[in-house]
């Protein structure tokens, strides 16, 4: 299938549900959540470049537009079954990486499959541009809960709101707080169950 099959593959992201185990009221695709996530992180980067940062550009975009594309083939493992212990995560992410290799990158020719590999596989790290993914990721996750809560799907996600939410707060970028102390209170509004910061 050589190249034209990471885009056949790419598509089926438009028809895998995020938050599969969950009741939701809204359910968005992996396809719909990667370009969120892409468009979080562009600005979460002109935040950091604003407060004299320097984003490598063509790093962040990499990251965010490739972060799943491995569920193109592994489909969305939930985070709670993901990360319930290190044995658990250290093996779903070896099942990843094969399916990646052997479904994704298989049929590619070698120069290609190199790029493939580095670009799947660049993911969240203690770079800026991987800090920035991560609370991205978050970020949208995060407005996933919000839109639930105010549909009053509140169980289980006004938990996961704070969870996700301490995830963001953990992470040490000035867009990361910025986006928490003077962006967050305009998308929550005036939910009552809901704060920037602090727990109810």
């Amino acid at each position: 299938m050589g190249l034209g099959g990471i885009i056949i593959n790419a598509r089926k992201l438009n028809n895998i549900g995020r938050w599969a185990n969950e009741f939701l009221h809204q359910r968005a695709s992996v396809a719909e959540h990667t370009f969120l996530v892409t468009q979080l992180a562009q600005l979460l980067g002109f935040i950091e470049e604003e407060n004299g940062k320097t984003v490598n550009w063509k790093v962040l975009y990499r990251k965010a537009l490739n972060h799943d594309l491995p569920e193109a083939v592994m489909g969305d493992v939930i985070s709670t079954t993901k990360n319930i212990n290190k044995d658990v995560k250290e093996t779903l992410d070896g099942v990843e990486r094969k399916l990646v290799e052997d479904e994704l990158l298989a049929s590619i020719e070698p120069h290609y499959r190199e790029l493939y590999r580095e670009a799947i596989f660049d993911g969240k790290d203690d770079t800026l541009e991987g800090m920035i993914l991560s609370a991205a990721d978050n970020i949208d996750a995060l407005l996933e809960c919000v839109l639930e809560i105010k549909l009053a799907n509140k169980d289980p996600f006004l938990s996961k709101y704070y969870t996700i939410l301490d995830k963001i707060l953990a992470i040490d970028t000035v867009s990361s707080k910025y986006f928490i102390s003077d962006i967050l209170p305009s998308l929550i509004g005036d939910c009552e169950l809901l704060t920037n910061g602090v727990k109810k």
